[in-house]
């Protein structure tokens, strides 16, 4: 394995608080190394945890030679035959001797490259800088590893927030700090960027990105250099105060959220009123509303400004998910704590990025989320349910389907297929904690709480329980979950920026968009990460300022650059997976902008916004404002890999099938979108074949028709007739660049 290849598959992990290390027995001094820290993260640990850990640490089986390799205690003390490692004396540590093969084997599987064991005397000569100061927790019988509670706030995602200091960097590539901290990782990896894209291809990233829907012709032609910092600004400030913003990150927050407009089960019930919560997310995105305002209407809109309707319309949020209304008697308590169970795990999940719903049955595997926890936090939603209630206006009454509390504080058995039904039962508005999960063997009732390792170590709980009164929990949490002093805010900033990174660049700087938690895939760019987080929050947690930040910087105007044109005479590319942002990757168009800009194009789009949605797929409205119901999906964006709304969604999955390609020859929707794009380039059959071909190609993929384009297509178009006018315009919808962002 060559080294560019050892970095292809190893990159960065968390970076933590780090130390020089002294000799065993001294204190190591306090001075913090981020670049040895560094260094220890990428070059080293992940060797060892690859090679070493299954013999050598906590996790292992039988641990060999009572060596522990998996902390920086293991390393000094070493096992049978001595210290492992002598800070910067490799040629002592018997670490080296063991990797060159020149006493015990290791790895026994065969000798590891010469650069990672040069990667490991220059890591000893340097001090062996290693973060990992504390034991890990040995596994025990019934389960893995599992970070204990003590040392989880030193991880990389529950650890406090900091401001990194921009980085310095001798380039005239950067834009502005996002490009600093992405440049910083070029140099360390000996990376170039690639070249910024072409004006026409950038104006079509950012208009889909943005808003969702093609640029048009106009602003095509107009377009000015996108090297030109004032005209790309301009460009960026018109599409972030465009109404279809708020349209086209509503849906990516309704992914999140798992809205729908039914209940789900066998009998997928309507909620007729439901749409309001997805005209709430709209407005409040093309507002800029502060996104811990945000958060905390979804939560307890309705206890925090009861005179708002649009406060209580935000509690939506939380009753999105599934529910059954067909139930007995012997399951009711059963689908009750099902309910707690959606709104603690989509709230941890959605908002945290922290899986805590696993910790239901048992202490979480892996996390450091103990049982007693889950029923603590879910203890919040104690007497919250889900009803279709009035709201008064200034324009009158209108229904909305949102969260409540529970009359009398009991929670009431309802049955929707007969709601005649007298004597059904009920149970106080309470939360036992469960012996594995099951209802029938409940034990005491659990009052509202936080996980420790998310509180800080010098800040009371009840700081979140001042002047709550008879409010529900869910005003507490609203409070904690958004205090980035003591309480899960830091989180919440990280989790947010990740999300907004992932849907301009496919992939977020953490690549688990939903698990920030250890067994989630650690930042790439850990500091650029905070450093986001921090301005979010510096700035009173207003997300588009965090937009237009990416949006003018030079890591999103790059273009596509394959490997081999960079690879240096390499046999191996150092980040063949472009995970330090090196060049763009071309992604497809999600199901709802494919539908979109087939309407768009053929010049049928009604904006209206907000209301009322339709089943209808031809409604030439757009796919937001199409119905949400769970059992009959809107074939058109389910082909695509639109979402099923069951369950909370970060990250989309991206298929190609045949299909799709059938449905972009063949179904009615996409012919009659060819038919009424034909009309457009004709202007009433006066327009020339050649003016067809040219207007063609800017309004369906923002650009004009090459050399050998325009002679292929003139081929197609030499009859000249409606029908084969009709026959190019599919063409260019079955063109790859058509379904692509570029």
């Amino acid at each position: 394995m060559s080294r560019s290849r050892f970095l292809s598959v190893t990159l960065p992990g968390c970076l933590l608080v780090g130390v020089f290390c002294s000799p065993l027995g001294a204190d190591p001094p306090t001075t913090f190394d981020r670049e040895r820290v560094r260094f220890f993260e990428r070059r080293i640990r992940p060797v060892l945890r690859k090679h070493c850990f299954k013999c050598h640490s906590a996790s292992a089986a039988s641990l060999k030679g009572e060596l522990r390799l998996d902390f920086r205690g293991g390393l000094r003390a070493g096992g049978e035959s001595g210290p492992a490692v002598i800070p910067g004396k490799p040629e002592k540590s018997l670490l080296i001797r063991a990797i060159e093969h020149k006493g015990p084997k290791m790895p026994p599987s065969g000798r590891l490259p010469k650069a990672v064991t040069t990667d490991f005397r220059t890591w000893i000569r340097n001090g062996a800088v290693d973060p990992r100061d504390k034991p890990a927790t040995r596994r025990t019988s019934d389960g893995p590893i599992r970070l204990a509670p003590e040392d989880a706030r030193s991880f990389w995602s529950w650890r406090p927030l900091t401001r990194p200091p921009v980085p310095r960097v001798g380039t005239s590539w950067v834009r502005n700090p996002v490009d600093a901290f992405v440049a910083a990782e070029h140099a360390r990896a000996d990376l170039h960027p690639a070249p910024a894209a072409p004006p026409t291809v950038l104006l079509r990233r950012a208009s889909f990105d943005v808003v969702g829907l093609p640029p048009s012709p106009r602003h095509v032609l107009g377009f000015g250099a996108a090297g030109e910092a004032e005209t790309w600004n301009r460009t960026i400030d018109r599409l972030l105060s465009d109404p279809g913003f708020g349209e086209r990150w509503g849906r990516h927050w309704l992914d999140v959220a798992r809205f729908a407009e039914s209940d789900g089960f066998e009998m997928d019930y309507d909620r007729p009123e439901a749409w309001r919560y997805r005209d709430f997310v709209v407005r409040a995105l093309n507002q800029d509303m502060p996104f811990d305002e945000f958060v905390r209407l979804q939560l307890a809109g309705d206890q925090l400004r009861p005179d708002d309707p649009w406060a209580t319309v935000a509690t939506g949020f939380l009753v999105a998910g599934v529910e059954n209304r067909i139930q007995t008697r012997k399951d009711f308590v059963q689908h009750r704590y099902d309910k707690l169970d959606d709104f603690a795990a989509t709230t941890g999940t959605a908002l945290l990025g922290l899986t805590i719903g696993c910790a239901r049955c048992h202490d979480h595997k892996y996390d450091p989320v103990a049982q007693r926890d889950y029923y603590r936090f879910t203890a919040a939603f104690a007497a919250t349910i889900s009803a279709t209630r009035p709201l008064k206006t200034a324009q009158g009454v209108f229904p909305v389907y949102a969260a409540t509390e529970a009359p009398d504080k009991r929670i009431r058995m309802r049955v929707r297929a007969e709601p005649s039904f007298k004597g059904l039962p009920s149970i106080p508005a309470k939360v036992h904690f469960l012996v594995r999960g099951d209802p029938e063997n409940a034990r005491e009732i659990v009052t509202t709480g936080f996980p420790p390792f998310l509180v800080g170590p010098n800040t009371p709980q009840a700081r979140w329980f001042e002047s709550l009164g008879d409010r529900p929990g869910r005003v507490a949490l609203a409070r904690w979950i958004t205090d980035s002093a003591g309480g899960a805010g830091h989180l919440l900033a990280r989790v947010i920026v990740n999300r907004i990174w992932h849907h301009y660049f496919g992939r977020g700087l953490v690549g688990t968009p939903n698990d920030f938690g250890t067994r989630g895939e650690r930042p790439t760019h850990p500091e650029l990460l905070d450093w986001l987080a921090a301005e979010l929050i510096e700035n009173g947690w207003r997300l588009k300022p965090i937009h237009r930040l990416v949006l003018t910087s030079a890591t999103y105007r790059m273009g596509y650059q394959s490997h081999s044109s960079v690879t240096n005479n390499r046999t191996e590319h150092p980040d063949r997976l472009n995970r330090l942002l090196w060049r763009r990757r071309p992604r497809r168009l999600d199901a709802e902008a494919i539908r979109d800009n087939l309407i768009a194009v053929s010049q049928r789009l009604n904006l209206s916004m907000f209301g009322i949605g339709t089943l209808d797929q031809n409604h030439p409205r757009r796919s937001i404002y199409l119905r949400v119901k769970r059992s009959k999906l809107i074939p058109v964006l389910q082909l695509f890999d639109g979402p099923d709304s069951l369950q909370t969604i970060g990250q989309r999955a991206i298929t190609t099938t045949a299909p799709q390609a059938l449905l972009m020859l063949n179904n009615p929707f996409v012919q009659h979108s060819a038919d009424r794009l034909s009309q457009r380039l004709s202007r009433g059959g006066a327009a020339t074949a050649n003016e067809v071909l040219t207007q063609g190609f800017l309004v369906t993929i923002g650009r004009p028709p090459s050399v050998d384009e325009r002679r292929l297509a003139v081929a197609l178009l030499t009859a000249d007739t409606p029908a084969a006018r009709r026959d190019f315009c599919q063409m260019l919808f079955c063109l790859n660049e058509f379904l692509y962002v570029e």
